[in-house]
């Protein structure tokens, strides 16, 4: 009976240590990723959330690895602070539950600071400054303005903030434009080449560096930006989400005053990406 005893008290003793570890290597949802430590030699891991498709910003090369000006940004600030960068592939549309849920630690898809994603996460200092235009074909002469989109049939990414920006002034103008949402931006720009859109909306610097690297039949429609944006990593707000985003935004603010995020863009860009809206 005593030998009875005496293995029962070991057994329950041994799940609780069982329990206790389990417990303390819960790093919590929404913070950065601790999947090594600093004894094992190895770098923390921080996973990055995209789609993969969005040039010249990310995109994946023929081996499946990540590359564009996000990607390096984000390799020189992991570096810095000594987190390996790991990215997780998704449609754009389901991102950002992605991040909701701690599935990923935060977003690289040339992410807008909205006032809509502001109030809900807290963002790293801009590490890209741009704003929204229209791409068109070359021979295109008939849109010059929004305005000029009603009764047209306009592409647009499915669920990204301009998508949201055209269906709002178009339910405060009359609801004329023909919004026609895509899950990925990788054939947009041929729709319009081939006429299937009239036009799609996009970042501009983005839509300057796809018409000079894929040789298309294609123009930006003028000078002026729909609307203007700066870009960030966004983070679930959390208090300890807070140290690691300081030294996160510390890290981007080192590359643009030594110029290496002007390098970057020179690199990725048909546009500086890294000059402050006035």
């Amino acid at each position: 009976m005593k030998s009875l005893k005496k293995l029962s008290f070991l057994v329950l003793f041994s799940a609780l240590i069982l329990l206790l570890t389990a417990c303390g290597n819960d790093g919590g949802a929404g913070s950065p990723s601790k999947e090594t430590n600093a004894d094992s030699g190895k770098k923390e891991v921080l996973v990055v959330g995209s789609s993969g498709i969005y040039p010249p910003f990310i995109s994946v090369d023929e081996d499946g690895k990540a590359q564009g000006y996000d990607v390096e940004v984000l390799e020189k600030v992991g570096e810095a602070l000594g987190y390996e960068i790991k990215w997780e592939f998704a449609e754009f549309s389901g991102i950002f539950g992605m991040l909701d849920a701690g599935k990923i630690d935060t977003v690289s898809n040339l992410i807008a600071m909205t006032e809509e994603r502001r109030a809900k996460y807290d963002f790293s200092t801009p590490y890209a400054y741009s704003g929204a235009t229209l791409v068109v074909h070359e021979e295109n002469n008939s849109i010059n303005s929004i305005e000029d989109l009603k009764g047209k049939k306009v592409g647009v990414l499915l669920g990204n903030n301009l998508h949201q920006f055209l269906e709002k002034w178009n339910e405060e103008n009359g609801g004329e434009i023909i919004i026609t949402p895509y899950q990925d931006v990788s054939g947009t720009y041929n729709e319009v080449a081939l006429g299937r859109l009239d036009a799609f909306i996009d970042v501009k610097i983005t839509a300057a560096s796809r018409i000079r690297d894929e040789g298309l039949p294609l123009k930006i429609y003028g000078e002026e930006y729909l609307v203007n944006f700066d870009y960030g990593f966004p983070f679930v707000r959390s208090e300890e989400n807070k140290e690691f985003l300081e030294a996160f935004s510390a890290e981007i603010q080192k590359l643009q005053d030594n110029g290496t995020l002007k390098e970057l863009s020179d690199k990725w860009s048909a546009i500086d990406v890294t000059i402050p809206h006035k």
